[in-house]
């Protein structure tokens, strides 16, 4: 009998208990899932937890969708450029199927009139949200009965009393809406971040490359994310834009996953096609523009850009340039391709696209690659071959001959000195077997051969540069 009241008490402490906690949440609602706060609040970092409260209950006509491309966007000052009350529901690292969850929480609000959306190529890659087991479905899903997971969740008790607890001057960038999840004046650009997140990414791309989806697969996720909410809503503004990544990011994947990179390009004209169907969609595409994507001082990764670039983005939206047209979407993908195709990567240096000219004629490298101390190397043989030099190559002692009428020049991979006529001469660097093929410096083996090489740099493009060899 003793046992059986004690248990009793017990569940009746338990239920009292977990009623004052539930009430507390529900009251305090630090997520502001049911209520627009009327306190300071504190906000969560967590977007996928924070941003369907945001979106049932703030006042906006304006969202701002993507990943962490989009976190930089102040959305007072998009508002100004694009005439909106603007909320961002900016998901770092999400999937279009995230995505189109957070807009349709926004939507159905009734309030929204315009959607500006980052639209990446890798967000269609995968059909699925963030750690699935977690994910908070019951914050998208309208259903008041599964928010016990909302009100009994330690870390929301624990949220509730932070806001009310905590000084006013303490976590101030959870406390500025407009700046919220916003990583600019933390984050440190330049290309010492870019390279070494670049020698990671060379061989993490190789291993991604054996699971890339098939364009079919992708088209299917795009239809059933994006082209779907579109067909829903011809009453809402949709504009979408390809962000711009860096020149070296998309080196990588043109060099290392090929198959990443073609159908990136064949998604965004895809993309266009279906988006010409509808009068309230527009898009834009800067990842081809020079301007941004080859300054690596922009940057903080291989890919995330400065706030000054989100700001650049949205004049341009505003001024109608870099909109994709019929007229150049098949020009604004060559012309990424043969930017990353004529890319050098200096690391002691700025990147820069190369031009090779023979006499002022093009000629055809079919490989630049990475510099080393400033030096541009070129495979030997395509060297060779274009400038009507004799080439022949020995495989044991891994010695190179290059004979040009009555100069003969012996190259021996990794030294530093070659025999040019029998004497030797010191070599700025050594020529090296790089991906299986042998490649030597440019200016270096053009001047062993009593060469010259003109550099000229492009007077429209900065980025851009022209070598002219020519021999006597």
């Amino acid at each position: 009998m003793k046992n059986i009241r004690f248990v009793i008490k017990f569940l009746i402490l338990v239920i009292l208990f977990s009623s004052v906690v539930g009430t507390f949440v529900y009251v305090v609602d630090p997520l502001q899932q049911y209520r627009k706060a009327s306190y300071s609040p504190l906000f969560s970092g967590q977007q996928r937890y924070q941003n369907p409260g945001l979106a049932k209950n703030y006042t906006y006509d304006m969202i701002i969708i993507g990943s962490s491309m989009t976190e930089n966007f102040v959305p007072s000052k998009v508002g100004e450029s694009l005439d909106g009350n603007v909320l961002k529901l900016s998901i770092e690292g999400s999937t279009a199927k995230e995505q189109r969850m957070i807009a349709d929480v926004a939507i159905n609000t009734g309030q929204v009139k315009k959607v500006l959306w980052g639209l990446d190529y890798f967000s269609l890659r995968e059909n699925s949200v963030r750690d699935e087991e977690s994910f908070p479905f019951y914050l998208y899903d309208g259903n008041k009965w599964n928010d016990f997971k909302y009100i009994f969740n330690i870390s929301n008790v624990k949220h509730a009393f932070g806001t009310l607890l905590l000084p006013k001057d303490q976590y101030t960038r959870f406390r500025n809406l407009d700046l919220l999840n916003n990583w600019d004046s933390s984050a440190q650009y330049g290309p010492d971040q870019v390279f070494a997140k670049w020698k990671e990414a060379r061989f993490a791309e190789q291993t991604t490359s054996e699971n890339e989806p098939s364009l079919d697969v992708v088209k299917q996720r795009f239809e059933d994310h994006i082209i779907s909410l579109i067909k829903a809503h011809p009453e809402i503004e949709f504009t979408f834009y390809y962000p711009p990544y860096s020149i070296v990011r998309q080196q990588v994947w043109y060099s290392l996953n090929p198959a990443r990179f073609s159908n990136q390009q064949a998604m965004k004209k895809y993309m266009f096609e279906q988006f010409s169907n509808f009068n309230n969609v527009k898009v834009f595409d800067f990842q081809s523009d020079s301007s941004i994507t080859y300054d690596l001082s922009l940057y903080k990764d291989l890919s995330h850009h400065s706030a000054g670039v989100n700001q650049s983005i949205i004049e341009a939206i505003a001024a109608d340039t870099h909109r994709v047209t019929k007229e150049n979407v098949d020009l604004n993908n060559s012309l990424l391709e043969q930017q990353v195709q004529s890319l050098v990567i200096n690391e002691n240096g700025p990147v820069f696209s190369l031009s090779i000219t023979m006499d002022g004629q093009p000629v055809a490298m079919k490989q630049i690659t990475t510099t080393s101390k400033d030096q541009v190397r070129v495979p030997l043989k395509d060297f060779a071959m274009a400038a009507g030099i004799e080439f022949s190559y020995d495989i044991p002692s891994k010695t190179a001959t290059l004979t040009r009428e009555n100069v003969q020049a012996i190259i021996t991979v990794g030294e530093s000195e070659a025999l040019v006529n029998g004497q030797p001469t010191t070599l700025e660097a050594p020529i090296q077997i790089v991906q299986n093929r042998l490649v030597a410096p440019l200016i270096a083996v053009t001047r062993l051969l009593d060469g010259k090489v003109e550099i000229t740099n492009d007077q429209h493009h900065s980025y851009f540069k022209n070598y002219d060899l020519s021999f006597k």
